[in-house]
């Protein structure tokens, strides 16, 4: 158009330099700048405001201050956008100023102010904005609402969540499946997870994103089940999965143990190119595979990830060590190394499991001393619980409990119940009535540290004060815990307890069961007539 001489005007300049500030083409942004100055559209404030945005955007602030100072009579439009650059890079206190000096404001100069505090995490200052808002008397747009909702689940304040719906109620305001989905959201993160399904469930219109937090907030709740279900639902109403629904239904197989259901996901994914090399999924399936024990599965998905970031390299070193690879996890990291990933704290989760199924103690606490020393890398309590167990699996008993009394931070259950059970096996009743005492302290209400202790005490004998623990246990009214057994079949889980007779067909199990136990009897019977021959 310009070299063509044909007239230019400030309408063509303006949808040039969107596109210009869409595909990040500086070069060509500025050669347009200078031809709006030639132009003499440089005084045209729809023309400054897409200059100090297309700036903006590519991070150059000087330019975008200078056209902004340029302009002689500012509006709402040039504070917004500038407040929302300086937001994007994390210049909190900038746009503050900015916002503070506004003569004027719109809903969207309210919203600009309250995204840049709840995405650079100050959370609460964002709050105290939207309650200037509505002293103000400003009512909400959707935009507002979202930030709102996103900002309550990140937080997971439920009651803040409610007050924002309540909001939506009481003005009668019209809200879309972008702000459904916000609420729907919201509730998951916050755990309020039937909550959640109900307002999913009243939805007209559901977008992959509402189907995407749903069936996530079932998975990150523990309820895989749900999560499965709402997965075949969605398939049936011919919803393609995005990369987060995987990962959730994914997990949910890990959760239930169901290998059949697993294997048909994985089947599906190999078939969706873009879902198959997407580094979270990919991650995920070896996660899966890795805890079904199929190492060589899982070694296949992470040896054919065109790229690996540190998710994808924990997985498979954490992977190794717990099924019993320990010198592959440790190889593995050892060419981790090679590459510009840096290990992180569930790294060492990984190498120090290895470690402890091996009883590769030495190892072990130089990869503990290394985390700080080497990666400022600060342990937390799982890896001195991991240390706790490599002493505690080698017979070092003395020295575990030395470690557990040197540590900088508290001692929870799950290092005293490791050395608990290291005390059973070595039959150390000292150090065994320790650990009882600090667990009931931590947990009064768990069965198995009274039925541990009683064990400790019948092994060495000593019977009177293996009762007095079953004793207390009973006039502590202390119940034991149920344990049950569970089968996959036909793609569904089926759980049954002792003398369960709440499956409906527990008549057609226990017809079976009988059968074989008189099998079993006829064929020692049988066994024991020959031998008396």
């Amino acid at each position: 158009m310009h070299s063509s001489r044909t007239q230019m005007s400030s309408r063509a300049v303006l949808a040039v330099m969107k596109s210009c500030s869409g595909f990040s083409s500086v070069s060509v942004g500025k050669q347009v700048h200078g031809l709006v100055v030639n132009y003499g559209f440089d005084l045209d404030v729809y023309v400054q405001t897409a200059l100090m945005d297309f700036y903006a955007k590519n991070g150059d602030f000087f330019s975008a201050r200078e056209i902004f100072d340029g302009i002689l009579v500012k509006d709402p439009v040039c504070y917004n956008c500038l407040i929302s650059g300086y937001s994007k890079t994390g210049d909190v206190m900038a746009a503050e100023c900015l916002f503070d000096e506004m003569k004027e404001r719109t809903v969207a100069s309210w919203n600009s102010m309250i995204s840049c505090y709840a995405n650079n995490g100050y959370h609460y200052k964002a709050l105290e904005i939207f309650e200037r808002m509505q002293a103000k008397n400003v009512p909400p747009s959707q935009i507002t609402l979202v930030t709102l909702l996103s900002l309550s689940a990140k937080l997971r304040d439920l009651q803040l969540g409610l007050k924002v719906k309540k909001l939506i109620g009481d003005r009668n305001i019209f809200i879309n499946t972008i702000v459904l989905t916000a609420i729907v959201k919201m509730f998951v993160q916050c755990g309020a997870v039937d909550e959640a399904r109900q307002e999913f469930d009243g939805m007209s219109t559901r977008d992959a994103l509402a189907w995407s937090s749903m069936i996530a907030g079932y998975a990150q709740n523990r309820r895989p089940t749900e999560a499965l279900q709402l997965f075949e639902r969605m398939k049936r109403e011919q919803i393609r999965p995005n990369d987060v629904v995987l990962v959730s239904v994914l997990s949910a197989c890990s959760q239930l143990g169901s290998v059949e259901a697993g294997e048909c996901i994985a089947a599906y994914i190999e078939t969706q190119d873009d879902l198959a090399s997407n580094v979270y999924v990919a991650s995920a399936l070896l996660d899966m595979y890795s805890k079904f024990g199929n190492i060589a599965k899982a070694r296949q998905a992470f040896d054919g990830m065109p790229d690996r970031d540190i998710v994808s390299w924990n997985s498979m070193i954490v992977g190794l060590a717990v099924n019993g690879f320990a010198e592959d996890a440790i190889l593995l990291f050892e060419k981790m190394k090679e590459t510009e990933v840096k290990p992180d704290g569930i790294t060492f989760v990984g190498l120090l499991t290895a470690c402890s199924r091996t009883g590769l103690v030495e190892l072990g606490l130089e990869f503990f001393r290394s985390m700080e020393l080497q990666y400022r890398i600060e342990p937390n309590i799982e890896h001195y619980a991991c240390i706790v167990d490599l002493f505690c699996r080698t017979g070092r008993l003395n020295e575990a409990y030395e470690f557990v009394g040197r540590m900088e931070m508290e001692p929870n259950v799950v290092i005293w119940s490791a050395l608990l059970s290291a005390s059973r096996t070595y039959l150390n009743i000292e150090l065994a009535e320790l650990c009882v005492e600090k667990l009931l302290k931590l947990e009064p209400e768990n069965s198995g540290h009274y039925v541990l202790l009683s064990n400790i005490y019948a092994s060495l004998g000593r019977w009177q004060a293996a009762l007095e623990v079953r004793n207390l246990m009973k006039n502590k009214r202390v119940q034991k815990v149920a344990a049950y057994s569970w089968i996959e079949l036909e793609n569904m889980v089926h759980k049954f307890l002792v003398g369960d007779t709440s499956h409906p067909r527990s008549n057609e199990v226990y017809n079976i069961i009988d059968g074989l136990t008189m099998q079993s009897i006829y064929a020692h019977s049988d066994v024991d007539s020959i031998v008396d021959i």
